[in-house]
């Protein structure tokens, strides 16, 4: 049979200083970390290759005064609504043709 669970949910300002300072403590021990979509980039490469997209570069200066392409994909984390990926493919459609850059 199933049960209800009623839960009591405080908005931040509601919170008494301590409560403030234990869920700030909480989020930074426990939250969402930065890096769960390291291997987004990654993968979107790798699976492009394997589909045979081209993706468009870009060039990205390097620390030691050099530059590297970088593929032009963007990935915003979904952060709000229509967040999400994108990316550059380095092909034009023009009349039923394909032309590859």
């Amino acid at each position: 049979m199933p049960e209800v669970i009623c839960t009591t949910v405080y908005l931040f300002p509601e919170l008494s200083d301590a409560a403030k300072e234990k869920a700030r403590s909480w989020y930074r021990e426990l939250g969402p970390h930065d890096d769960w979509w390291d291997a987004v980039y990654e993968d979107f490469e790798r699976i492009c290759d394997i589909l045979g997209v081209s993706l468009k570069t870009r060039p990205v200066r390097l620390m030691g005064g050099g530059t590297r392409e970088k593929p032009c994909i963007w990935f915003s984390g979904f952060w709000s609504q229509g967040d999400g990926a994108c990316y550059a493919e380095r092909r034009i459609m023009r009349s039923g043709q394909v032309i590859t850059l």
